[in-house]
C-alpha cells in the first residue's frame, strides 16, 4: 500500500473538523477536549486504511445500496469502538454513532470536494487499486 504522508495528514485533518463538526451538530457525541477529538481522528483514519481495502474483497456485482448500508453500519461500529477506546470520547448510543457516521462521511466527503485537487471517490479507487 503506498501513501503520500501529505494525503494522509490532508484526512486527518478533514476528519478532524468532520467529528469536531459532528459534535456541534449531534447532541449524542461529544468530546471532551481537543487531545480525544485528535486521537479520535486518527484512530479512525487508520482504520480506514485498514478497512478500505478489505472491503475491496466484497464482491462487485454487490448492489451498490447494499454495500452503502454495510459502510454506514461498519463505519457506526468503528466509532463506538473509538469512542469506547478513546477517554474523553463520549457517545449516547447505538443510534448516536449511526447518525454520526452518516454525518461524518456526508461532512467529509463534502471537505475534501472542496479542496484543491482533491476527488474523493477517485482517491478511495486509487486506495484500493494500490492496494497489494
Amino acid at each position: 500500500m503506498t501513501f503520500h504522508i501529505q494525503t494522509l495528514l490532508t484526512h486527518w485533518a478533514v476528519m478532524v473538523l468532520a467529528l469536531w463538526l459532528t459534535s456541534r451538530a449531534l447532541k449524542g457525541m461529544s468530546f471532551s477536549g481537543i487531545l480525544p477529538l485528535l486521537a479520535s481522528a486518527l484512530l479512525l483514519c487508520a482504520a480506514n486504511i485498514i478497512v478500505r481495502p478489505a472491503l475491496a474483497l466484497i464482491p462487485l456485482s454487490t448492489a451498490s445500496w447494499v454495500l452503502g448500508i454495510v459502510l454506514l453500519v461498519i463505519n457506526a461500529l468503528l466509532v463506538m469502538l473509538i469512542a469506547s477506546l478513546v477517554k474523553g470520547f463520549n457517545l449516547s448510543g447505538v443510534w448516536a454513532a449511526l447518525l454520526a457516521a452518516l454525518i461524518i462521511a456526508v461532512i467529509g466527503m463534502l471537505l475534501e470536494m472542496v479542496l484543491p485537487g482533491s476527488n474523493p471517490s477517485l482517491f478511495h479507487i486509487q486506495q484500493l487499486i494500490n492496494f497489494k
